[in-house]
């Protein structure tokens, strides 16, 4: 009888973690059918991520690279507190997978630095271990409300100033963008409550990226100042298309705005 219960209890345990299995198999799927990180050439991708920040901050700014089999690494400590990085992974859009062709370099003050930005170094972490889009954005908000991980604790701006992003907006597909503009941090804001009226090429408005946490004051660069930072970045721009296609500058990507689709 002892036997027959032991041989009971061996099988169900096998039965279970062969469930278990198939339950972490169907979350986060087949990990050689998702499409392979590829790693930016490293001077690009350095330039490319400090070109979101203002001139005068690049050069003593800190900056992360990507190994896409583990995450970001520290390529350069800086002394000014803002910290750059090409974001590689949405990880917000839970229901949208993850790609190879998403594309923005973003800076982030010391406030930011120390809180939203841990956001994205977690996010290519977990990427890399090979968890779906699904999983990630469980885990990256699961640590929300955690004292080891507040949200900014006073205001604050992320630098979006590059000359070209690419990313997802409204539509199924990402996007490529000629859209320079600066976030400020604004957890909790809403368009009401600074009269913005949805996305504006003139006036600011606000962007909830993960609602209570990573909600900003969007403004994007004038007209004048867009046309002077594509013209400083010619040399940088050539590169990009050269690396990818999707990354070209193009009469569409130069008016093309988040509500395009």
């Amino acid at each position: 009888m002892m036997k027959t219960v032991a041989h009971m209890l061996i099988l169900e345990m096998l039965v279970g973690a062969g469930c278990l299995a198939q339950t972490k198999k169907t979350e986060d799927g087949d990990a050689s059918s998702r499409p392979k990180l590829e790693p930016m050439p490293q001077s690009m991708e350095i330039r490319f991520a400090l070109s979101a920040a203002p001139p005068h901050l690049r050069s003593d700014a800190t900056t992360f690279l990507l190994d896409p089999a583990k995450g970001y690494e520290r390529n350069h400590q800086g002394t000014n507190g803002v910290s750059c990085i090409v974001v590689r992974s949405d990880w917000q859009w839970s229901d949208k997978p993850f790609r190879d062709d998403i594309f923005w370099p973003v800076c982030y003050d010391a406030e930011g630095s120390k809180t939203l930005l841990q956001d994205y170094i977690y996010a290519a972490e977990l990427r890399a271990r090979g968890m779906s889009v699904k999983h990630v954005h469980d885990e990256v908000t699961k640590r929300f409300g955690n004292p080891a991980y507040p949200n900014p604790s006073r205001p604050g701006v992320s630098y979006m100033i590059a000359p070209l992003m690419r990313g997802y907006t409204n539509g199924p597909e990402p996007v490529t963008m000629n859209m320079p503009h600066y976030m400020f941090y604004a957890p909790h804001l809403k368009d009401t409550d600074i009269g913005g009226n949805g996305f504006s090429q003139q006036y600011p408005f606000v962007l909830s990226m993960f609602p209570g946490r990573d909600d900003y004051i969007v403004l994007l660069v004038g007209k004048t100042e867009k046309e002077k930072i594509l013209q400083n970045s010619k040399d940088l721009l050539a590169q990009l298309c050269s690396f990818r296609d999707y990354l070209c500058t193009t009469a569409a990507t130069r008016v093309r705005t988040p509500i395009d689709q």
